[in-house]
């Protein structure tokens, strides 16, 4: 998918390498981001400015954030979970793979605390399966793309926001 040029001269510092780490991502392979600007959207989950039932996710500025990027790449864009490593479900040893080959929405992933193994497989541009691997420390971002199953390993005070992405036609 190609993203306006204007997009990515647009928009707080952030918003600009988020918008132009998925120029080249989406719906090619997967991808980690260390970014050089901090989202004011996710933070510290102890920062006292952050939500409490958010942990480190402020809900104003997610939200402003989710509508920003939506502005700028033309796709649905939501916040859809914030997860404690302790706490979801298949996370650690054992875990489940989600996601499936039909799934639609690309995913976002924004490590908020602590550090979160991922793994990924799924069906590479080459049209052979791949798998990725990688470890997310607070920060970081990892883009999904649809219709890659993902599970992650984590501690249990890690914490991390899912973001989807859709199409608008999906």
């Amino acid at each position: 998918m190609d993203m306006p040029e204007e997009a990515c001269e647009q928009g707080a510092p952030h918003l600009r390498e988020i918008v132009l780490f998925l120029s080249v991502h989406l719906d090619r392979a997967p991808g980690v981001l260390w970014p050089e600007y901090d989202n004011p959207a996710f933070g510290d989950p102890d920062d006292a400015g952050a939500g409490a039932a958010g942990g480190g996710v402020r809900p104003a500025q997610a939200d402003r954030f989710t509508a920003e990027l939506a502005s700028l790449t033309g796709l649905s864009v939501r916040l859809d979970r914030v997860e404690t490593a302790g706490s979801a479900p298949g996370v650690g040893v054992d875990a489940v793979w989600f996601g499936q080959p039909g799934d639609r929405e690309h995913l976002l992933i924004h490590q908020i605390a602590g550090a979160v193994t991922w793994q990924l497989t799924g069906t590479g541009e080459s049209g052979r399966p791949e798998s990725f691997q990688c470890r997310l420390l607070p920060g970081e971002l990892l883009y999904v793309p649809a219709r890659w199953s993902h599970r992650c390993i984590g501690a249990p005070e890690a914490q991390y926001a899912v973001i989807s992405l859709c199409g608008t036609g999906d």
